[in-house]
């Protein structure tokens, strides 16, 4: 499974830049999105992701549009937020089985997914303050468990830190540390093996691509801009119909802002902020994509890991009942790689927190 390989890439440009060029570029953009070919099935399709066809509630937060799909009934509400390259059908191998158990929303950022795009490209203090906005306009009552994945991770403490009364229990899936692009400079051998300069050039010139028009499929061009969103062969053929429509400028361009926020300790306190005895799940992966590569690729990765893990334990000492765990055999979307794990640990901290209320 390969819905968005989000394998946390970096980039180097100051965030006022960033934002002074995709601001520029956003005043151009239409609804053109990426073409995509119809590939003949070959195996039975995946349910599953249906329901992620079409948008679930799409609230209203002051003249735009936020898709929050949810599932389920009872409390606490969970909360599930994706990593940067991803929306709410990232979720879909998880959310029907918590949806079992209590309510489940699955959210889309601005410009990601059925939600409406920003006035301007986003950073992570926009994301929650949407997330937010849209809970209570929604209104999706609390408290909330938020399950935050990758970028979502980051994201996830910032709204437990902003908003703390209202948030009980969290799970943190191989999750970004605050200032990841800051801690990773750091690494000897960092610059050879990432090329975040690179990274952003190309995801801007994907922007500037889907701006003007349909893509030839056969072209490199395009298998660079969707080469981390291929999906499955058991796909529904009803989903493909409408997989191309989320590539769009502003998708691009909000990826390359999101990553601003991670070259910056404006969010640092949150990798500090304690969360007293908040059920907490730490899940790591095993970093996989280290096996295999250049030597110096295979070298940094596995030092690099060490780096992670150890910030994914101190994550897990910011409560009294945190937890930490590697999943092996998973790559960086756990939630997809191994979905029984995620699954596994909202379980334990509803369990926590429903024997909480009835002690």
């Amino acid at each position: 499974m390969n819905i968005h390989r989000d394998v946390v890439p970096r980039l180097l440009m100051p965030m006022f830049a960033l934002r002074a060029i995709l601001a520029a570029l956003l005043l151009s953009i239409g609804d053109v999105v990426l073409a995509q070919p119809t590939p003949s099935p070959s195996m039975a399709e995946d349910q599953r992701i249906l329901p992620y066809v079409e948008p679930g509630q799409l609230v209203n937060i002051g003249g735009r549009r936020i898709n929050l799909h949810c599932t389920g009934a009872g409390g606490p509400t969970v909360i599930l937020m994706a990593g940067i390259f991803s929306w709410s059908v990232v979720w879909y191998k998880t959310q029907p089985v918590i949806a079992q158990k209590t309510r489940v929303c699955a959210f889309d950022r601005a410009g990601y997914g059925f939600s409406d795009p920003g006035p301007q490209p986003q950073i992570l203090s926009d994301v929650v303050n949407d997330l937010h906005t849209a809970l209570n306009a929604g209104p999706i009552s609390g408290p909330y468990v938020l399950v935050g994945h990758s970028l979502g991770g980051i994201e996830a403490r910032l709204f437990a830190q902003r908003w703390p009364k209202e948030v009980v229990g969290m799970v943190l899936v191989d999750t970004s540390p605050a200032g990841e692009g800051l801690i990773d400079e750091n690494q000897p051998g960092f610059d050879e093996v990432v090329g975040r300069e690179s990274y952003a050039a190309d995801l801007l010139h994907c922007a500037f691509l889907v701006a003007n028009g349909p893509r030839d499929t056969s072209s490199p061009e395009y298998d660079d801009c969707t080469s981390a969103a291929a999906l499955p062969s058991d796909t529904p053929t009803a989903f493909r119909a409408i997989w191309p429509r989320f590539f769009t400028a502003y998708y691009f361009a909000d990826k390359v802002s999101l990553m601003s926020s991670l070259y910056t300790h404006r969010y640092d306190s949150v990798d500090h902020h304690r969360l007293g005895a908040m059920p907490l799940v730490v899940l790591s992966t095993e970093h996989s994509w280290g096996k295999s590569g250049t030597p110096s690729d295979v070298w940094f990765h596995r030092s690099y890991s060490k780096i992670w893990i150890a910030l994914h334990e101190a994550l897990a000492h910011l409560s009294s009942r945190g937890v930490h765990r590697i999943i092996n055999g998973s790559g960086h979307e756990i939630q997809l790689d191994k979905p029984q794990a995620v699954i596994d640990a909202v379980d334990e901290v509803l369990r926590q927190l429903h024997a909480g209320a009835k002690s």
